[in-house]
């Protein structure tokens, strides 16, 4: 089968004059489809297997580079061609850095040039393996992991947990052979990933590898722990039966934040236990405690941060006191994650080791009231910074805000906000995201599912509710009000004690 090929583009007469190119005809080469955006190509990949992505680095809204920084986190077996109008120096260096095979110019780019682009990078698929072209991809997790480097993750949306694999000793082996060995463990790995998901096996050390799965797709936890036990027991046995040596496989808990999942991995590295003694340590927060949380922060209401931190840390019971210290560092991260977010600095967030001190010396209310403080001192941080931020805005920025206040009841779409305010809909999208930090859809369901809680503290039906905040699927606004608040109405209503 020949090199099937995804086409992002934002320009019609562009994508028409590629497509209409004879080489696709001739079975070397398929275009497997087109994309208007960076949405819609990560939408196309997510659904369909691609060897190549030609895309152009200028569109508007999550640009050429965004895309290239997404496909290589998620899709590191891709290939990339980037294509530009524009002879800049900094498009060219960024889209390489993120793994472009070539950047070629729109004005020179031709059939016959495009045709030795792609046999060149057939010819380097056809000599490298699947364990080689995410070499790139895991030795920078690693460096993150063992290291100090920086997050490889940070446009990776997938939902990601890891596992410690621990080998039998090898010292008894040559040191060409134990190398050896360990390759093709790592190999076998990764080699046990199913639908929409990735495996990265990072090498630690004394025969210890490290295991970062993403999923994609899939968000129930206990589904994930099915398919990650289902590979375990796969890894375990192809191990066994390859090389004669036992492997344990340690499933971590599940974290809210990369920096917490770093955090828990190095800290299990240290330690020096017993392989009879692991047991898979219970899930801290729930996604829907961190989806509350994210919700109050978001609505800058310190009542109910205060109130959810003291719901979790109560949740914790006698037995659990290690916990403690999970919970302590999710929440924590929660918070840096917020506070880099609105560019706030935090006087105290004890880092690695201090953490452990500062949660020995504190009982469970002790440490509730004191996280709960640093949350509420934050959310007011933000509320006076988003209203310093608001008499920053342009003029236009600050018009389109009061036009979706005044009209979120209504079923209006970005079009319809861009009339109202006088300007092109793409060019409202992009001002509005550079301003705001949001796109234009999360900040009008943001305004709209406000409304929506008020309305249901007004004991208005639901059904009711969706209308009048301009929402006219029923199914959309429950999936928006579940994604904002982290409760269906049914639940937000129930929360609320109405008489």
């Amino acid at each position: 089968m020949g090199l099937s090929v995804l086409l992002v583009d934002d320009e019609k007469v562009f994508r028409n004059y590629i497509g209409s190119m004879e080489l696709w005809g001739d079975g070397r080469f398929f275009l497997a489809g087109e994309a208007k955006n960076t949405e819609e190509a990560m939408d196309f990949l997510r659904k369909k297997d691609v060897d190549v992505v030609i895309l152009d680095v200028s569109m508007p809204g999550k640009s050429g580079v965004v895309l290239s920084e997404m496909i290589a986190g998620k899709y590191p077996a891709v290939s990339m061609i980037a294509v530009s109008s524009h002879d800049d120096y900094d498009y060219v260096r960024q889209i390489l850095k993120n793994g472009a095979h070539d950047y070629i110019l729109k004005s020179r780019l031709s059939e016959a040039l495009l045709e030795r682009t792609l046999e060149n990078i057939a010819l380097r698929l056809a000599q490298v393996s699947p364990w080689e072209l995410k070499k790139k991809l895991r030795l920078q997790t690693q460096a993150w992991l063992l290291g100090e480097e920086g997050n490889p993750f940070t446009s990776d949306n997938a939902r990601k947990v890891a596992a410690l694999v621990r080998l039998s000793p090898l010292e008894h082996y040559p040191e060409s052979e134990r190398k050896a060995m360990l390759e093709g463990v790592g190999r076998l790995l990764e080699d046990a990933k199913g639908e929409k998901m990735d495996v990265l096996a990072v090498y630690a050390k004394n025969g210890r590898f490290v295991l970062i799965y993403r999923f994609f797709e899939e968000i129930s936890e206990a589904r994930i722990r099915e398919r990650v036990e289902n590979m375990r027991i796969d890894c375990c046995d192809s191990i066994r039966r390859m090389y004669g040596i036992s492997a344990s496989v340690q499933m971590c808990p599940f974290f809210f934040g990369d920096h917490a999942l770093r955090s828990f991995v190095r800290h299990k590295l240290e330690e020096e236990q017993d392989t009879k003694n692991h047991r898979t340590a219970r899930l801290a927060m729930t996604i829907g405690q961190q989806n509350q949380l994210l919700s109050a922060i978001d609505r800058r209401d310190a009542d109910a941060a205060e109130k959810l931190v003291q719901e979790i840390y109560q949740g914790i019971g006698p037995q659990d006191q290690a916990l403690y210290l999970m919970v302590t560092k999710e929440l924590l991260d929660l918070l840096e994650r917020v506070s880099l977010e609105y560019e706030i600095s935090l006087d105290f967030v004890p880092k690695n080791m201090q953490l452990f001190a500062y949660t020995k010396g504190k009982n469970k209310a002790m440490l509730a009231a004191s996280i709960a403080g640093l949350y509420r001192n934050v959310l007011r941080e933000i509320g006076q910074r988003r209203e310093e931020g608001k008499k920053n805005y342009s003029g236009l920025v600050a018009g389109t805000v009061r036009f979706m206040e005044e009209h979120c009841h209504e079923a209006i779409g970005l079009s319809d906000v861009a009339a109202g305010v006088g300007v092109n809909p793409s060019y409202l999208s992009r001002v509005f995201h550079e301003e705001t930090g949001k796109t234009f859809t999360d900040y009008f369901n943001g305004i709209r599912m406000e409304r929506a809680e008020a309305l249901l503290r007004q004991g208005l039906p639901v059904k009711e509710v969706a209308a009048k905040c301009g929402i006219k699927n029923y199914g959309y606004f429950l999936k928006i009000f579940k994604d904002y608040t982290g409760k269906t109405p049914k639940e937000y209503v129930a929360s609320l004690h109405l008489p």
